[in-house]
């Protein structure tokens, strides 16, 4: 059966949420691109690892809206850490043959610093243990 736009960008959010990585296999293009504020990159492979190192803080996706329009869809969602709280979010996905060939990522990046901060704590406390 196949799944809608907004099916699609719905279970790729629920699967980074619930931190099983290993769905994106079905979900995202391997050769999906990825636009945000503070990188941009290629690769499913690239992707997943660096949702790997977010789910460090990540705690959940609370999805407020989503909008389609044909194989494009736009996502609102608060992504909640627990290091910031929630943090407004806007992802902008373009789907091809059923899987996401590209997101591009919005967020402020002010309340974001502070939790890049304390991913990098996280990770050097977890390397000098």
């Amino acid at each position: 059966m196949t799944k809608s736009p907004e099916e699609i960008a719905l279970a790729y959010l629920n699967a980074v949420s619930t931190k099983q990585l290993d769905q994106l296999d079905a979900i995202v293009s391997p050769d999906v691109r990825f636009v945000g504020p503070a990188r941009t990159m290629s690769g499913r492979d690239n992707l997943v690892q660096a949702l790997r190192r977010i789910s460090a803080i990540h705690v959940r996706n609370d999805v407020k809206r989503v909008f389609a329009d044909g194989d494009e869809v736009c996502v609102i969602y608060d992504l909640v850490t627990d290091t910031i709280g929630a943090l407004a979010t806007i992802e902008w996905l373009q789907i091809n043959d059923g899987r996401i060939q590209s997101i591009h990522l919005y967020y402020d990046q002010l309340p974001w610093q502070r939790a890049q901060e304390e991913l990098a704590r996280r990770a050097s406390t977890r390397a000098s243990a």
